[in-house]
């Protein structure tokens, strides 16, 4: 695909647009993409960035959102520079790793990778969403599997008329990112269409004190298309079919290292707000087919050469499901939900591996299939004019089966393993329950408890992967995460200020953690691997508890009309309260989790055209590795922001991410190697709206 390409489609729905215009065909307004909020949305800790907050100074989405504290990747980096491996997301600091464990949706549909867990960010341009609202805690409920710490819901942004809106933006290190939604109305319904590229020289990921002559920048190109038309049925249906296709380039820090991912999706969506006769309803089918390789390298000691150490040249990944949502409401005093879901994943991994200097001598099949489904059904009634309450429960199916791992030697195609794992299932019954009461005109209190449940993706039991010299292996023994939680919140409002502060326990039950066998090189013969000197082998494994309490604080302070401060902390401090498998980690902290984070926003309009924001985060240090050997050092950013409306469809911006150029670190590897986050970047751009 190329720039031009993807942006034909939009010129396209522009001459169609004109000519729905010329024919004056009646306009037609379609502003919803979902039903409205539940009553159990205001029992639970949700918080909502609105389109202004997102189109902020940063280029992903991903860096918008950790203006909510306990928001992050599984390391401190930009997606704009991370492996796609690394993107699922955790929240109040429940033990980060690739696949995540937080649902993220775009438009009631799950944007988890099927095959790893992960999100690919460089896909959502914040100028096309309309609003993010970050579910934290609440366990499996509406959502079911991938929601153990959470939720993520993403609303797209739609145009009320026939209009175009597009953004374009150059940077430091030879970036440029741009994004175009057209809107054309016609007799039959509307069309759209959604585009968007970013291409970038990128950033060196180790500093100048440790890089090397092989060093090479992470650089990423990547380009996305959709297409969508909806419609409004006499019935009060709103339809909608969605289709799209998207490419991203990597280079992972290297000329040997990288990844190439190609995606195509396809989902079927229909929403009706009842007619008080029957009940309101939603519902979602989805395809999405992704065919993703990625090259691994290691350095020498001088990081003056650099060879492939793993070639993933095939990773086929499909994922098939659907979604229903009925609500009943003024049922004997009570609203009540129900709603079922299934989503099924295929993908296997094809790899070389085992390069000692002279190429790959061995390759590599393993993969499987996996199905999860459940119901729900959750009740809420308005006790009374002051106090809400809300209980639910949910039962779901999964099973993992077709789980296959078979190695050849290059050298004779002598096989060296061959085994097909047996099929296992099982039920997962989880529930929750909440009150919130209004003691006061300014005074809220909620209360919640709940359980939820993680399926461990086809990724963490069947792909293993290295980083450099850090080998960590897949285990197809893998179960279930649980987590059970409770917290209590008070919510304070007057005047323009609010205030929540919200104290919360939650106890992870069997989490999956990347954990360290051995650091001595050599050969490992129980794993058949070889470990280089200044490596580790690590698996990933079920450790039996996590525990961890923890206190968020989320405030803002309308000073005047045009002067807003806003802010927010986190506490936590999970710890391994036991572990079997490896008894040495019980009392260590969750690896990649600092024990407090904090944001401050200040947004400023001096005139009616001129917006000014500044935002400061701010991180404590935090462990590297499971056995907290390995020490990432905290850091504070400032991202600045200056909008200026020419006319009411044009905005030029300037802004600044990591204005002073802070030192983040993202990782630190068993040489003591640290690799970085983002630099100081600078940016310059247009927006336009016709």
């Amino acid at each position: 695909m190329t720039r031009n390409f993807l942006f034909l489609p939009i010129i396209c729905l522009s001459l169609a647009a004109t000519e729905s215009r010329s024919q004056s065909v009646d306009e037609i307004l379609v502003t919803a993409t979902r039903l409205p909020d539940s009553l159990s949305s205001g029992v639970y800790s949700a918080q909502e960035l609105t389109a202004t907050d997102l189109n902020g100074p940063s280029l992903g989405l991903d860096a918008a959102l950790r203006s909510v504290p306990g928001f992050g990747l599984f390391r401190r980096q930009a997606s704009r520079a991370a492996h796609p491996t690394t993107q699922g997301i955790s929240l109040r600091g429940l033990g980060p790793n690739g696949a995540g464990r937080t649902l993220v949706l775009l438009d009631g549909v799950p944007l988890n990778d099927p095959f790893g867990g992960w999100v690919e960010w460089v896909h959502l341009p914040p100028a096309t969403i309309q609003s993010a609202t970050v579910v934290r805690g609440g366990g499996a409920g509406t959502w079911g599997n991938s929601a153990l710490a959470g939720v993520v819901r993403l609303d797209s942004r739609l145009l009320s008329a026939d209009n175009l809106r597009a953004e374009l933006r150059y940077g430091s290190k030879n970036s440029v990112a741009g994004s175009a939604m057209l809107k054309a109305d016609t007799a039959r319904g509307s069309i759209s269409g959604t585009a968007h590229f970013s291409d970038s020289d990128g950033y060196f990921l180790v500093g100048p004190d440790q890089r090397g002559a092989a060093d090479r920048p992470a650089a990423r190109h990547n380009e996305g298309l959709r297409l969508s038309w909806r419609t409004e049925v006499d019935s009060g249906t709103v339809w909608s079919i969605s289709a799209d296709v998207a490419s991203d380039t990597f280079v992972n820090g290297s000329s040997e290292a990288g990844a190439q991912t190609d995606t195509y999706g396809f989902s079927l969506s229909a929403f009706n707000a009842g007619n008080g006769t029957g009940p309101a309803w939603e519902t979602h089918f989805y395809a999405r087919r992704k065919d993703f390789e990625s090259v691994f390298a290691a350095f020498d000691d001088t990081r003056s050469s650099v060879r492939p150490v793993l070639n993933q040249f095939d990773v086929p990944v499909t994922g098939v499901g659907a979604n229903v949502l009925l609500r009943w409401l003024d049922v004997n005093d009570w609203t009540i939900e129900g709603g079922a879901d299934i989503r099924f994943s295929d993908g296997e991994t094809n790899e070389t591996f085992r390069n000692l200097g002279a190429g790959f001598t061995r390759q590599r099949t393993a993969g499987g299939e996996q199905l999860v489904a459940g119901s729900f059904i959750e009740g809420h009634r308005q006790v009374t004019g002051r106090t809400l309450i809300t209980v639910g429960a949910r039962a779901d199916y999964w099973s993992q089966t077709n789980g296959i791992r078979r190695e050849i030697d290059l050298a004779d195609d002598s096989v060296l393993v061959d085994r097909n794992f047996a099929g296992r299932d099982g039920i997962s019954v989880n529930g929750r329950a909440g009150l919130r009461t209004q003691i006061s005109e300014t005074v809220d209190i909620r209360s919640t408890v709940y359980s939820g449940f993680r399926v461990p993706t086809l990724n963490e039991l069947y792909r293993p992967f290295r980083v450099g010299n850090d080998i960590t292996e897949a285990n197809e023994a893998l179960i279930n995460e649980r987590i059970v939680g409770a917290e209590v919140a008070v919510l304070w409002s007057r005047d323009g200020a609010s205030a929540q502060a919200t104290v919360f326990r939650n106890d992870l039950l069997d989490p999956v953690l990347n954990t360290t066998i051995t650091n001595t090189p050599g050969f490992n013969a129980d794993f058949g691997v070889f470990i280089p000197g200044g490596g580790s082998l690590r698996q990933r494994r079920n450790v039996d508890r996590v525990e961890t309490w923890g206190v968020e604080i989320d405030a803002s302070f309308q000073v005047s009309d045009r002067f807003l401060v806003r802010g927010g902390y986190l506490y936590t401090n999970p710890e391994i309260a036991r572990s079997r498998v490896a008894p040495e980690l019980e009392g260590n902290r969750l690896a990649q989790v600092a024990k407090h984070q904090a944001t401050i926003g200040l947004s400023f309009t001096p005139t009616e055209r001129l917006r000014l924001t500044a935002d400061v985060l701010l991180s404590s240090d935090q462990f590297e590795d499971d056995l907290n050997s390995r020490i990432l050092n905290g850091a504070a950013t400032v991202d600045l922001y200056a909008g200026y409306d020419v006319t009411e469809s044009i905005e030029l911006y300037i802004a600044a991410e990591n204005l002073f150029d802070t030192r983040v670190e993202a990782g630190r590897n068993a040489a003591g190697l640290v690799t970085l986050g983002p630099p100081v970047f600078l940016w310059a751009g247009l927006r336009l709206m016709f």
